[in-house]
């Protein structure tokens, strides 16, 4: 061993026995070496606190990430069911509109229908009912909405029918006005219901309500339809022509009666 591998080896041993044995000396050491590595180890702990805290905080991200999917979804369930709710609600009063018509009728055999289908080329034309031949349901025969003229079948299959509406432009009814007992054409059509071929002297009041004349056909007689409106017809006319409204808004109807017998 040279002299300078000898030296370093006390050295060494020395200053072990400095740290391990209590002594003043080995506190003062050990203060010294706190002291100069304190930067060092007070940076390290600031290091493994920030490292820590970004952990937590992307942990705390990750877990509101979760709660937001699950709120979001709770929220979309709890509205799915809502409108249920609403949508059976809707389908009862609807109901129980129907069903108290036909109680307050029993002088007449309507079926209860629903509607199905809509014509695709005019909204305002045709319904398709879930009700057909095997329930009795045959051509010609009227359609009504708590007591108001819908339409009346024209095609008729074992479980569905298909109503001409009387906004349809093929729609032709026999009416006449209640008061006076005239009769005319109802006639449909993209401007409007109109009630034709009214004689020109003949005196029609305000909103005066028209009904089927129970002429042609296996419409009853004395069905409402609407009421008068404004006369359309020209001077040169020889006929009176006079627009007519529905009460109905034909948009929303959902459940309809097929009268099938009086």
């Amino acid at each position: 061993m040279t002299r300078r591998n000898l030296f370093l080896f006390f050295f060494i041993v020395v200053l072990i026995l400095i740290l391990l044995v209590p002594s003043k000396i080995s506190q003062a050491t050990n203060n010294f070496i706190l002291k100069v590595s304190q930067p060092l180890t007070s940076g390290m702990v600031k290091a493994g606190k920030s490292i820590a805290g970004t952990l937590s905080i992307f942990g705390e991200i990750s877990n509101l990430r979760k709660e937001n999917r699950r709120l979001v979804e709770d929220i979309i369930k709890a509205k799915v069911d809502s409108t249920k709710l609403e949508e059976l609600e809707q389908e009862n009063t609807s109901l129980k509109e129907a069903l108290g018509y036909k109680e307050a009728h029993p002088e007449m055999k309507l079926l209860l229908a629903e509607i199905i289908g809509l014509d695709p080329t005019n909204f305002y034309d045709s319904l398709v009912l879930n009700k057909g031949s095997n329930d009795g349901v045959s051509d010609g025969m009227a359609v009504v909405y708590l007591g108001v003229l819908v339409g009346k079948i024209d095609q008729v299959t074992p479980d569905t029918s298909r109503v001409v509406l009387i906004t349809s432009r093929d729609s032709i009814v026999q009416v006449m006005l209640e008061s006076s007992r005239t009769t005319g054409i109802l006639k449909g059509g993209i401007s409007g219901m109109t009630l034709e071929n009214i004689p020109l002297d003949t005196p029609i009041a305000e909103s005066e309500s028209i009904i089927t004349s129970g002429l042609g056909g296996k419409l009853p007689k004395g069905i409402f339809v609407g009421s008068t409106g404004s006369e359309v017809s020209a001077k040169s006319d020889i006929f009176k022509t006079i627009e007519v409204k529905s009460p109905i808004n034909f948009s929303k109807l959902e459940n309809l009666f097929i009268i099938i017998g009086i």
